[in-house]
């Protein structure tokens, strides 16, 4: 009888938070996690621009996700394109560009806000990672903007007291 009760009590333990989690391990994943998203950013920056768009500004910032039932860190890759054409445009130019490089479309519409026009947008995806074609969420301004993710990027960690490490807080891609 006590040996099932300590293997309850060694269970209910494990379940726990934060619980078993290897915090060097998570940091050595969020660091992999960082070079495929960075890595797959530039080839989403060198597909946009090789379909003659100018990527403004690119770069992957490091982020703290999810809190229940324990936190963890993620790591996104974003960026914008000069407003040097109409945004529809540009999002069929991109759209075609990534389609090129593998990116397959897994939603597609419009939407809008308050009182604006619908505005079209994608998502895309190939292999684990998410791609995001929208326009900017910066009032007055119809910049296409791009968004990188991966499926279940969320590494946890302990608790919260692990801090986002310093170098992965935004590394720039295109400045």
């Amino acid at each position: 009888m006590r040996a099932v009760q300590a293997a309850l009590a060694a269970l209910a333990l494990l379940a726990l938070p934060g619980c078993g989690v290897d915090d060097e391990e998570a940091m050595s994943d969020l660091d992999q996690l960082s070079e495929q998203l960075l890595a797959t950013g530039g080839e989403v920056v060198e597909a946009l621009e090789g379909a003659g768009l100018e990527v403004e500004s690119a770069a992957g910032q490091g982020d703290y996700c999810q809190s229940e039932p324990a936190p963890g860190l993620t790591f996104v890759v974003g960026g914008r394109v000069a407003e040097t054409a109409p945004y529809a445009d540009q999002l069929a130019v991109a759209l075609k560009a990534v389609q090129e490089e593998g990116w397959e479309v897994v939603d597609e519409g419009e939407h809008a806000r308050g009182d604006e026009p619908p505005m079209p947008y994608a998502r895309l995806a190939r292999d684990d990672f998410q791609l995001s074609l929208d326009d900017t969420v910066r009032e007055g301004s119809d910049a296409l903007v791009f968004s990188l993710d991966r499926d279940d990027d969320c590494i946890r960690v302990s608790d919260g007291s692990v801090q986002l490490p310093e170098d992965l807080e935004e590394i720039p891609l295109v400045e």
